[in-house]
């Protein structure tokens, strides 16, 4: 009887272990077949474009964004490149400090597909001049063809109304002044083609194609008289510095900027009036 009851306390016990191994089976199973993980990503311009994965946004090619993540872009690393600090060094208050870590970002290059229609007005000698952006003026060519359409009044006949076909002149753009972030380009009827009436007001449609520009949000472009400028970190200094940059058209709270700044590049991208303030109030030792 003993050595009866000693095999049924063995198999009992054989029976418990091989259930709870098929419980750790079931477990590890269940998180391998689990997805890696339940991160969603979105556009920063686009918030219908959501995804499961890292991308880019089909509507205007920008990085998606992870939703939720405590801070909008990677922070720079040690020997990332010359523009690479650490937070550390910042001649800055703890609280900026600690705040900075959630309003950095990179600068980044995007394309963008679309038309451009700008307003335009025909000049005393029968030239189409436009008023483009400058991201805009970037991607024109020599020569490039475009169609003027003018503005009637209610009533008027229709050839008032009849679009015309222009080509860019020779004549060089306007120079834009520092703060303008448009310049006037000018266009010429196509040659044997009608000049249009002196005057005339309307709008200057450009073929639709797909331009590169570099961009950041427009919370973090600072005005002023000399020009609108973005805070950068600067290793060298192990401060934010002010860096002057030429901007054109805002892209629903995107900026794109024409000249000042480089591809990846760790930019203030929020509360920057507040870290400009304290960095013009610091006092160099």
């Amino acid at each position: 009887m003993g050595g009866l009851r000693r095999l049924a306390v063995i198999v009992r016990v054989a029976l418990v272990a091989l259930a709870a191994s098929a419980v750790v089976a079931a477990v590890v199973a269940s998180r391998r077949d689990a997805p890696a993980s339940a991160r969603r990503y979105s556009c920063p311009m686009h918030s219908e474009v959501t995804a499961a994965t890292p991308g880019d946004c089909p509507i205007c090619g920008m990085a998606l964004e992870e939703v939720g993540a405590s801070a909008p872009a990677a922070l720079p690393k040690a020997g990332a490149g010359s523009e690479s600090v650490a937070f550390t060094t910042l001649r800055a208050s703890n609280e900026a400090t600690n705040l900075l870590k959630f309003s950095v970002a990179q600068a980044r290059r995007n394309s963008l597909p679309g038309e451009v229609i700008a307003p335009a007005s025909v000049g005393p000698d029968g030239e189409v001049v436009a008023q483009l952006y400058r991201d805009e003026l970037a991607s024109l060519t020599p020569g490039e063809t475009a169609e003027f359409q003018p503005s009637a009044p209610p009533g008027a006949p229709d050839q008032a109304r009849a679009a015309l076909s222009v080509r860019r002149s020779d004549t060089p753009p306007s120079p834009p002044g520092p703060r303008d972030a448009t310049a006037r380009v000018e266009f010429r009827a196509e040659r044997g083609a009608a000049a249009p009436r002196s005057g005339q007001v309307g709008w200057l449609k450009l073929a639709y194609k797909t331009r590169a520009m570099l961009v950041v949000r427009s919370a973090a472009i600072v005005p002023s008289p000399d020009g609108p400028y973005v805070l950068v970190f600067s290793a060298e200094r192990g401060a934010l510095t002010r860096r002057r940059i030429e901007i054109g058209k805002d892209y629903s709270g995107m900026t794109a900027v024409v000249a000042g700044l480089r591809d990846k590049e760790f930019v203030v991208m929020a509360n920057t009036f507040a870290f400009d303030a304290e960095r013009r109030l610091e006092v160099t030792p």
